[in-house]
């Protein structure tokens, strides 16, 4: 009886230990949760803080938006400004040329006559116009480079393929000179079988290369033989193109320092009196605008140019566009 006492006892002495464990490990726990807790607390009250600056950052990024979509409508605004004042700056000098060609009418202005030439000038024009045609009929520059550096090429390819012709030949020889099985025969042999290769390399090149460089030779000889034939009108040409230049300058020249009154095609354009600045551009470009007209026949009394010549003229059509664009700035 008092060994199952003392077997009760112990039973029941392990289990409050048990108990007692489980107890202390329960409060191990506790404590480990409530310092989780905290850091919980600690890590969420620092992603508010994060989510709050986020969310200041999109509202900065936000305000900039808006701000660079204001800007850009107030750039977009600025130029329908700008294009507006323009339009109003060319209606305004179109008006105030009116009224100085009407108040210089009123006052008894001479008007300088600028679409009369004498037969001379117009003899002079159609030498001018001559010379340009003889020059068409040679080869542009560009053209004549390329040809030129076409025959070049072949004819250093050429000199490349006798030199390796010749290479082989010299290895040729030293290959009866010397021995067989030597060092300098064998090494001879190697190099020859080398320059072979090379040598229908060039060769197949050469071939390619021929009928270019014929025909390139043909072109550059034609061009000698055209140059000899109408240099003389291109030379002619040219001078009378500069007598003319200096004939109308000094034509225009006068008419301005004696304040006559302008034409209006060319008070349309260049205005009834020349800049106070770039005063010799704008002289250069009224002159080629006269010598144009003399050059064409143009007596448009509105259009400075007449109306754009058809693009199958090259030279007229070429020449219309260049003006075109000088008058511009004027």
């Amino acid at each position: 009886m008092s060994d199952a006492l003392d077997s009760q006892f112990r039973d029941t002495d392990r289990r409050v230990r048990n108990i007692d464990l489980q107890v202390s490990g329960l409060d191990s726990r506790l404590d480990d949760l409530e310092g989780e807790h905290e850091r919980l607390k600690s890590r969420f009250g620092y992603t508010e803080d994060l989510d709050h600056e986020l969310r200041s950052l999109r509202d900065d990024i936000s305000g900039l938006e808006t701000t660079t979509e204001e800007v850009d409508g107030r750039v977009d605004e600025l130029d329908d400004r700008v294009k507006t004042a323009e339009r109003t700056v060319k209606r305004l000098t179109q008006h105030v040329r009116l009224l100085e060609g009407q108040i210089m009418a009123v006052g008894n202005v001479p008007p300088a006559d600028l679409d009369t030439f004498t037969k001379d000038q117009r003899a002079l024009a159609a030498t001018m116009e001559s010379g340009w045609d003889a020059a068409d009929a040679l080869l542009t520059s560009t053209l004549r480079t390329h040809h030129q550096n076409r025959v070049q090429r072949f004819h250093d390819a050429q000199g490349r393929h006798q030199a390796t012709r010749e290479e082989a030949v010299a290895l040729v020889g030293t290959l009866l000179s010397t021995p067989y099985n030597t060092q300098p025969h064998a090494k001879a042999a190697t190099k020859l079988r080398s320059v072979i290769a090379r040598e229908a390399t060039e060769h197949q090149g050469l071939a390619r290369q021929a009928s270019e460089a014929r025909t390139s030779t043909a072109a550059l000889a034609a061009d000698r033989a055209a140059t000899a034939d109408k240099q003389p009108a291109i030379a002619a040409g040219q001078r009378a193109e500069q007598r003319l230049t200096l004939a109308l300058r000094s034509n225009l020249a006068d008419a301005v320092s004696n304040r006559l009154l302008l034409p209006a095609w060319f008070a349309t354009v260049l205005g009834p009196a020349p800049p106070a600045r770039d005063t010799e551009r704008w002289l250069e470009c009224a002159t080629r605008v006269l010598l144009y007209r003399l050059t064409y026949h143009v007596d448009d009394q509105v259009l400075a140019l007449g109306p754009c010549p058809d693009p199958e003229d090259e030279h007229q059509h070429q020449w219309w566009e260049e003006l075109t664009t000088e008058l511009r700035p004027w």
